[in-house]
């Protein structure tokens, strides 16, 4: 090749290496140098439709403009091309322009870097989505420790307003007692009798309500809120404050994942808001219901109740 033609190779290298698009590749390749018939490994670090850029395994020692041969494997293709070397580095990275290249050679890298450029969009796409995910739940987790943080506090005042009442209720009691000095007094057992322990009280049907689950069996549906996607399944047990739910495939996502859940029981719908509260295998999750309406709840409370009494 004379020196003119070397110059316009070069400079044509030069453009395709900034026009083309790169692919970032790590396989193993090996390198002839024509005029010596030397063989070098390496590996390519990327790769174009006109050139790659290649990594010795030991130093270079050819220049620039050097007439090679490279082989290599990717995405299932095979390839040996011939190209000269556009640049190096002086130590073992260098480039190559591919030259004399066929149609079908050049159709078959193409058909391969659209491979590596799919995967590589299917990479970041799952790297966003997980990225997503971990903010979400660390939001759902900030926002659950700052709920628990406000009930436990609410708690403690209720416990202290208690308290309160009590010590008020026996100052009461002191001065009734103490006005009324020739009032009979009860023996110990009757006035027992009288005024139960609250500690013995039978609860409320409020509050057994608010705790109770019943086991039932209906079809449902678990809407990831933030993807917009659906699971199905089957509710296995349901409560006024959740249920649980057995997904007819793997559960993909973690706890503190905003959901809505769908079912039909008894003839009424419901599409009810919540948050993943516990995973307990790959397809059984407890839901935990949130910012349900009264009436919402009134009828999941009489749905629950009609349950119980129809098995009783």
């Amino acid at each position: 090749m004379e020196a003119s033609e070397w110059e316009q190779a070069r400079v044509a290298g030069r453009k395709d290496r900034r026009a083309d698009p790169r692919f970032e590749v790590n396989e193993d390749a090996r390198l002839l140098l024509v005029k010596s018939s030397a063989s070098i490994l390496c590996s390519i670090a990327d790769l174009s439709l006109n050139g790659c850029r290649v990594r010795t395994w030991e130093r270079f020692q050819a220049g620039s403009m050097e007439r090679v041969e490279v082989t290599f494997k990717v995405r299932g293709f095979s390839f040996r091309f011939s190209g000269v070397t556009q640049w190096t580095d002086g130590h073992s990275l260098l480039g190559i322009r591919f030259m004399d290249v066929t149609a079908r050679r050049r159709g078959e890298l193409a058909e391969a870097l659209c491979e590596i450029e799919a995967a590589n969009i299917a990479k970041a796409a799952r790297q966003a989505a997980e990225k997503l995910a971990d903010e979400e739940w660390a939001a759902a987790k900030q926002a659950v420790e700052k709920k628990a943080a406000a009930l436990k506090a609410a708690a403690q005042d209720a416990a202290e307003l208690k308290a309160i009442n009590e010590r008020a209720a026996e100052v009461e009691q002191a001065k009734e007692e103490a006005l009324r000095p020739s009032a009979v007094q009860l023996p110990a057992e009757a006035s027992a009798a009288q005024t139960p322990d609250a500690a013995g009280a039978k609860p409320s049907k409020c509050e057994r309500r608010e705790g109770a689950r019943e086991a039932v069996d209906t079809s449902a549906i678990i809407l990831l809120v933030k993807v917009a996607s659906e699971l199905t399944g089957r509710i296995l047990d349901l409560s006024v404050g959740g249920c649980r739910i057995r997904t007819d495939k793997y559960f993909p996502v973690g706890i503190y994942t905003r959901v809505e859940t769908e079912f039909r029981l008894e003839g009424l719908p419901f599409r009810l808001g919540g948050v993943i509260q516990a995973i307990h295998d790959r397809n059984t999750v407890g839901i935990r219901f949130l910012d349900v309406s009264s009436r919402k709840r009134e009828q999941v409370e009489q749905l629950i109740e009609e349950i119980r009494e129809m098995r009783e």
